[in-house]
């Protein structure tokens, strides 16, 4: 794992950018830090295929269109487990907010689609197939809710990918290598 590089795309829409990190944490996972700033659209959509949760639904994000070919950029985490950072700022906490009024928005599973107006990208439009902040709240996880910083939350997972979709399953992760993961995030 010494080999590993820091990695870091941005995807950008206007001032605002979205952000996608690579790092590795020594004796710990590999970390991959998904940051949301900017979206195209938002909506609540029915699931589209067979899923390991409940619910019916899905909070859908689709991202402005990127220059960078992310699924590169994934192939690296592919079947790893990896400590996940998935976060989005406030202004995105009050749409989803007010978009699944009623309901426990928590608890819905996040779709987000990604795509590259790169030509020599193999997989153009890719899906990220994230559980609900409830499933990243269990075990080892953090979620924290703010409406000043918004949702940053955290947790164990391998990537898995179907077609252009990566799944992140929820795993057990090895207690020391963890213990350093959080060690090193509360040193920072």
């Amino acid at each position: 794992m010494a080999k590993w590089l820091f990695i870091l795309s941005l995807f950008s829409c206007s001032t605002l950018a979205n952000q996608l990190a690579i790092e590795v944490i020594e004796g710990a996972y590999p970390k991959l830090t998904f940051r949301i700033e900017a979206l195209e659209q938002l909506e609540l959509r029915a699931q589209n295929k067979a899923s390991k949760n409940d619910q019916d639904q899905v909070l859908q994000i689709t991202l402005p269109s990127s220059s960078a070919c992310i699924a590169d950029n994934l192939q690296l985490l592919k079947g790893r487990l990896i400590a996940l950072e998935f976060a989005w700022d406030p202004s995105i906490q009050q749409q989803v907010s007010i978009l699944s009024q009623g309901q426990l928005w928590k608890d819905l599973p996040y779709r987000v689609l990604i795509a590259s107006s790169s030509p020599s990208c193999k997989l153009p439009n890719i899906e990220l197939d994230l559980p609900s902040l409830s499933v990243f709240n269990e075990g080892w996880g953090r979620v924290n809710v703010s409406e000043v910083s918004g949702v940053d939350s955290h947790n164990f997972f391998v990537v898995q990918q179907i077609g252009n979709s990566y799944q992140f399953n929820l795993v057990s992760p090895n207690h020391t290598k963890a213990q350093h993961y959080w060690l090193k995030f509360y040193a920072q």
